[in-house]
């Protein structure tokens, strides 16, 4: 199913966006604060409407789930069951099908069933994140848009989404993007990726073309890990290719055996 844009603006905000994204993969939307990412997504999955040049997606309704970066932007019930439920419901699902649903969706995040009758608005942080990714995907989206999904996830809760990303990608052929300015998270599981500054596009390309492209990430406003840098710095000064790894003492293993 195609998602396609042709010169999209909007207002000032974003100017002339043209892209594809490619089905069945996992899309980076990458920008600092007020580069206009949040706003693609919103343009995509149709929350925002008023815009000029053409868009085209073909995946709609109930086949999207967004996951907003403020999750209780999407919390209205007063327990996890009341919303995971209230998607389900609307779409007339049969109760033992729909307490299946609510309860595999739960697993795949990593939250207990216990964590069914908590009020989603009384949890930390993180735990909200996932609720609100559990909410999506309990209806079976094929389109899943998620923006800034690392916000208030701890280094394992994060590990285990991305975990969870690539196999909604591999295993259920989802087609996932992902609106964010955490490079080490991008890196660890995107096929491709846009660069947005000011509203425009000024990088674009697959993994690959991310890591070689550091010096448009760093003008974009976003920092990047200094074990990227010098992964960076080696390929460029000595045509060196050392593999991608944010662990330090693989990348010592890697750096000696290109040296030795």
């Amino acid at each position: 199913m195609e998602i396609k844009l042709d010169k999209l603006s909007y207002k000032d905000s974003l100017k002339n966006i043209s892209y594809e994204f490619a089905e069945e993969k996992i899309t980076s939307i990458i920008g600092a604060s007020g580069s206009g990412k949040s706003l693609l997504g919103y343009l995509i999955c149709g929350i925002e409407k008023s815009y000029s040049g053409n868009l085209i997606n073909e995946y709609q309704g109930r086949e999207i789930g967004y996951v907003f970066q403020n999750p209780e932007e999407s919390f209205i019930f007063d327990t996890v069951r009341e919303e995971l439920s209230f998607g389900l419901k609307k779409y007339n699902y049969k109760l033992d099908v729909l307490n299946k649903r609510i309860e595999d969706a739960l697993k795949m995040v990593e939250l207990p069933i216990s964590y069914l009758d908590k009020s989603p608005f009384e949890l930390s942080s993180g735990e909200k994140k996932l609720v609100s990714i559990a909410t999506i995907l309990s209806l079976n989206p094929s389109l899943i848009i998620l923006d800034d999904p690392t916000m208030g996830l701890d280094n394992e809760r994060e590990e285990k989404l991305i975990k969870l990303l690539k196999k909604l990608k591999t295993r259920y052929h989802k087609t996932i993007i992902i609106m964010s300015s955490d490079i080490q998270f991008v890196l660890k599981l995107t096929d491709n990726y846009l660069l947005l500054k000011k509203g425009k596009i000024i990088s674009l390309g697959n993994k690959k073309d991310l890591l070689s492209n550091g010096d448009k990430i760093k003008r974009a406003g976003i920092e990047i890990p200094k074990i990227i840098d010098f992964i960076t710095m080696v390929k460029k000064k000595k045509d060196i290719n050392l593999e991608l790894t944010f662990d330090i003492k693989e990348l010592m293993k890697d750096v000696y055996r290109n040296v030795r």
